[in-house]
């Protein structure tokens, strides 16, 4: 677990990192040059499924990142832009190696699972970049997924959760203007975050 936490997690929290410390660096930031920071995660960070406790919380974990970097990048300026791209199922040697050890039932629960070449895989996720999409999908299940990021968690109440969930995900986009609005106000006010003062 530790090992998926480190090949998934950290290699992006690594790489966001370094380059993000060379593209908003004051001398680098408000040349109206826009960046894409572009993470690849997976499905299974939008709902997992038994058999993947260990790879499903280190791919949520790159979530959790981007959505914390989105919104951090616009202390900057507006040139950086941050992507999170979720493939499924993949054709690879890598594949062949999971199909040798996943459990039997896992093969069950990921039968509606459209299992996609890297071609179609790398065609679909450019799609969705060059549209400006966020979290950018590469499937109908995919797309599915994405719409109940809420998770896939048992509720505690469904009739009521799932009423919840939808007036939350409205109130979600007025939200995220408002935060964002803040964010970039701050930002006016007080200028490039190398500036502020240090704390502690």
């Amino acid at each position: 677990m530790r090992w998926q936490m480190d090949v998934n997690y950290w290699s992006c929290a690594d790489m966001a990192h370094a380059i993000l410390s060379e593209w908003l660096v004051p001398s680098s930031v408000g040349k109206g040059n826009t960046r894409h920071l572009i993470f690849t995660s997976s499905v299974a960070a939008l709902y997992t499924v038994t058999g993947y406790a260990p790879y499903s919380p280190a791919k949520a974990a790159i979530k959790s990142l981007s959505d914390s970097l989105a919104q951090e990048v616009l202390l900057y300026g507006d040139d950086v832009k941050v992507h999170t791209v979720f493939p499924g199922t993949i054709t690879s040697s890598g594949l062949e190696r999971e199909n040798k050890t996943k459990p039997d039932i896992t093969y069950i629960l990921e039968e509606s699972d459209p299992v996609q070449s890297p071609d179609v895989v790398a065609t679909k996720a450019i799609s969705g970049l060059e549209s400006g999409d966020y979290l950018v999908t590469v499937s109908w299940l995919g797309i599915l997924m994405r719409a109940n990021a809420w998770g896939g968690s048992k509720k505690n109440n469904w009739l009521l959760d799932t009423v919840m969930a939808c007036i939350a995900s409205i109130v979600a986009v007025f939200v995220g203007m408002d935060l964002d609005g803040k964010v970039k106000s701050y930002r006016k006010k007080h200028g490039h975050p190398s500036t502020y003062p240090k704390k502690g």
